[in-house]
């Protein structure tokens, strides 16, 4: 008996220090990599990186040389810098690297072990050559048309755009007007800075952090700067790019700062990346650049698992989807892509196994659904319909002018703009939870709020197949003086 747990504790021991065994890639059956290749982890570095704008002051440019271990689970560990550039770029590197944590662990003998592993990230040269270090402020110009321009006979406006160590707007934005050879105050634009609680998605849970908005915009809405949602920390959670309403780019982070979603605007389609929480690939689509009067036509173009396996590749394959659903906890639906469409019977069901809906597409068009609720068959044409006010657009316009009263203070003062209203629409299609987004005061912003709540009841909620839902409403209600 004593022999035995002996011998016991002496295997328990080497299996312990065969695991924790560091082995280089030489002495491996098969070596650590991303999963799908090293251009996918290439690939990452490149999106996620945020190079330092103290570094991009300098003009700092060059590689930073990495090593590391590879463990067992896919994740990296003991990241140094071996050769690095500058410090605010090294500790940029080692961030980006340690978000990667969708590697194919080595193995040796069958079983995955531990591997040290080498790595360089690749800082391009992108100077600031705008910035006014004795204002820190960044400094352009622009023609009579407000046009950007570097040719000083051109010259008639300038912008001054106040930042921070990090490149973020910290203050309001001032236009100026050169007349007479002189430079006078054209125009300042309000800076705000807001503390929310941020959502952020994941494929089956959502986190919710303290942040804060940092927006540079005009009273309808307008911005002069991209938005920016940060981490109480100064970690990006969220970046929107505008050309006035228009939104011309996005990218959204998960709370370790690693890239969630990409969207790029490519003429009159967009591109729309998505990525797992450890860094591995999850889709790309394309779709038709957003119109409010119809819905965007949107084809899968690539679609992997989390473990890096693909589903679907150029718009063809067995596309599989982890989400959470109303009242549901998870569902897992699937079904056949092609040409970047779902066609045929696609499934989703509980983790029971148990039928949540059935859905029969034919090039991406829904023709038929079946949703199991509560031990009740729901049948549907469409899968989402957005609320709406009864009788429509029309309808919502006569109201507005019929029941909206201009405050005499706004007259007075000749104020005049677009107050937009957050509300959500629920079930029934009563009103709630009302919010003014942006106003422009004289009163405006209350008159708004008052002719809103008047509306409660007279709205046809929103729909998702077949079933009622809340759904959040923003309206901008226009005050124009005649």
């Amino acid at each position: 008996m004593k022999f035995t747990l002996i011998l016991w504790v002496s295997t328990l021991l080497s299996l312990t220090a065969y695991s924790q065994t560091v082995y280089p890639e030489r002495d491996v059956d098969k070596a650590a990599q991303p999963q799908g290749g090293f251009a996918y982890l290439q690939q990452f570095v490149k999106d996620n990186l945020q190079i330092p704008f103290q570094a991009r002051l300098k003009s700092v440019q060059g590689r930073v040389f990495i090593s590391g271990i590879v463990e067992t689970d896919g994740s990296v560990s003991g990241l140094k810098i071996i050769k690095g550039i500058h410090p605010l770029c090294d500790a940029e590197a080692l961030r980006v690297v340690g978000l990667y944590r969708a590697w194919e662990p080595a193995l040796k003998d069958t079983k995955p072990v531990r591997q040290d592993f080498n790595f360089f990230v690749v800082f391009p040269d992108m100077p600031v050559t705008n910035y006014d270090s004795t204002s820190q402020r960044l400094v352009d110009y622009f023609n009579e048309k407000f046009q950007f321009t570097q040719d000083p006979t051109e010259y008639h406006f300038r912008r001054y755009i106040p930042v921070d160590k990090n490149g973020l707007v910290r203050d309001d934005v001032i236009f100026e007007e050169l007349k007479k050879k002189e430079w006078k105050p054209f125009l300042s634009v309000p800076f705000k800075r807001d503390s929310l609680m941020y959502k952020i998605t994941h494929e089956t849970m959502t986190d919710s952090v303290r942040a804060y908005r940092l927006t540079v915009s005009d009273k309808d809405l307008n911005s002069y700067v991209p938005e920016t949602i940060v981490q109480k920390n100064g970690q990006l959670l969220s970046t929107i790019e505008k050309q006035g309403n228009k939104v011309v780019s996005y990218a959204e982070y998960y709370a370790s700062g690693a890239l969630r979603e990409r969207q790029m605007v490519d003429g009159k389609s967009e591109k729309i990346v998505t990525w797992y929480d450890n860094g591995q690939l999850k889709e790309v689509r394309t779709q038709e650049a957003p119109d409010p009067t119809k819905t965007a036509e949107i084809s899968v173009v690539d679609l992997w698992s989390r473990e890096g396996k693909v589903y679907v590749k150029g718009g063809n394959g067995w596309g599989i989807y982890k989400s959470k659903v109303r009242k549901e906890q998870l569902i897992i639906e699937q079904g056949a892509f092609e040409n970047g469409k779902k066609v045929g019977k696609w499934i989703a069901k509980r983790p029971d196994s148990t039928l949540y809906y059935d859905e029969i597409y034919d090039k991406g068009k829904l023709v038929q659904g079946r949703l199991m609720l509560d031990g009740t068959e729901h049948t549907y044409t469409e899968v989402q319909q957005n609320p709406q006010f009864q009788g429509g657009v029309s309808a919502l316009g006569m109201f507005l002018g019929k029941n909206l009263k201009y405050p005499k203070e706004a007259s007075r003062k000749n104020i005049s703009g677009k107050v937009f209203v957050s509300f959500v629409v629920c079930e029934d299609g009563s009103l709630c939870d009302y919010e003014v987004l942006k106003g422009i005061g004289g009163g405006c912003d209350e008159e708004a709020l008052r002719v809103v709540k008047e509306m409660s009841g007279k709205w046809l909620p929103g729909v998702e197949r077949g079933q009622k839902v809340r759904v959040k409403y923003n309206l901008p209600v226009i005050f124009l003086l005649e």
